[in-house]
């Protein structure tokens, strides 16, 4: 288990965090690019990270950090044939005195910005470097962007800036354009499952496939957000991490309900209906997330109908062997019908009397507007 030799628990996503750049899961195309720019000393002096949350932004600025300042030299992959340095150990840590790490999200004020960069003409106190970590960038206010856009002009030789946001577009162009912009991407649900049982083997937590690839899901590309999952499943699972304790934590329920929900709307039976409905309802599920898998499985059978599914499968969230029996099954015309319903659904979801109310009538409305089944071209 994820335990400190303190005996204080540690969080997966924390214990497993990336330490260097052969560790970042699914960034290969911003991971080449700072490798090659940091062995070439084509060192920027201003890099912006931006992505979603959970997918490796901070943990890729604390590694550039380390790169810079390793007691070995520069490289990108300091340490590749010997221990970790202390300025290493010490960044790790959050407690090395020449990498600032700042939260824009609580320091918006213009003051907090000026005290910051005031500093800037001090040089490192032990490093080649002062680098400054300013996460969730884009929570500055106007005034602290034009103050912070001055030392982005004329930066002193020794201090590096590597900027982070999930919302690049509140940036002002002007800082935006004095910045070195790398765009993270999303992980895929491969890429998530594979590092949940990786994580889960190494952890010697039992994990079954089904339960990871849930959880992959739930989790939208985030790894971050799998991992503590993760914690969560284990500790209701007894220490394990389960198919059926993950889909009551998630609310959801599975891909067996989805299937079913189908088979109703292929057949047009109001016979099963009352057992379909009433087997859900056992569950107690999260009826906003059955709306919002239905909207996808919806997406991702249009989009399956018309691409195929063997040179594209990492753009679908839905099972590959959903998509293929019931992209034959319903109509391109059915389908485009369905997800409108779904949305329509959730927007009626938010004044329903309840959930329940909610997801049973957008499932009623489907099957009263079941259109003929025509062949695609």
């Amino acid at each position: 288990m994820a335990v400190e030799t303190s005996g204080q628990y540690q969080a997966l996503a924390r214990k497993y965090r990336p330490q260097t750049f052969d560790d970042v899961v699914g960034q290969e195309h911003v991971v080449n690019a700072l490798k090659n720019s940091i062995d070439s000393q084509r060192i920027h002096h201003a890099y912006l990270l931006t992505g979603t949350r959970g997918i490796g932004k901070t943990t890729i600025a604390r590694i550039i950090a380390k790169c810079l300042e390793c007691e070995e030299g520069i490289s990108s992959n300091p340490h590749e044939h010997s221990e970790l340095c202390s300025i290493c150990s010490a960044i790790s840590e959050g407690n090395f005195p020449d990498v600032i790490e700042i939260d824009a999200a609580s320091q918006t004020k213009v003051d907090d910005t000026r005290a910051l960069l005031e500093n800037t003409q001090y040089p490192p106190l032990q490093g080649r470097f002062k680098v400054y970590i300013i996460d969730e960038v884009h929570m500055l206010s106007t005034s602290s962007f034009n103050a912070l856009l001055k030392t982005l002009e004329e930066p002193p030789s020794y201090v590096k800036f590597i900027l982070a946001t999930t919302d690049p577009q509140k940036i002002p162009t002007t800082v935006l354009s004095r910045c070195l912009q790398f765009q993270l991407k999303s992980l895929t649900i491969d890429q998530i499952a594979s590092r949940i049982e990786y994580i889960a083997n190494k952890e010697s937590i039992p994990c079954e496939p089904e339960a990871a690839l849930i959880i992959a899901r739930a989790a939208k590309g985030s790894m971050r957000d799998a991992l503590s999952l993760c914690d969560q499943a284990v500790a209701l699972g007894n220490g394990a991490i389960k198919r059926d304790t993950v889909l009551s934590m998630l609310g959801t329920a599975g891909d067996g309900f989805i299937s079913q929900v189908l088979e109703l709307l292929k057949i047009n039976s109001q016979v099963k209906l009352s057992d379909v409905l009433s087997s859900i309802r056992a569950i107690c599920p999260n009826y906003k997330s059955l709306l919002d898998e239905l909207v996808q499985t919806f997406h991702d059978l249009a989009l399956y109908q018309m691409i195929g599914g063997k040179d594209a499968l990492n753009v679908f969230t839905t099972p590959l062997s959903i998509l293929e029996t019931y992209s034959k099954d319903l109509s391109a015309q059915g389908i485009q019908l369905y997800y409108q319903i779904c949305l329509q659904g959730l927007e009626e979801y938010k004044v329903a009397a309840d959930g329940a109310s909610a997801f049973e009538m957008t499932v009623l409305r489907m099957l009263a507007f079941t259109p003929e089944k025509k062949k695609i071209g």
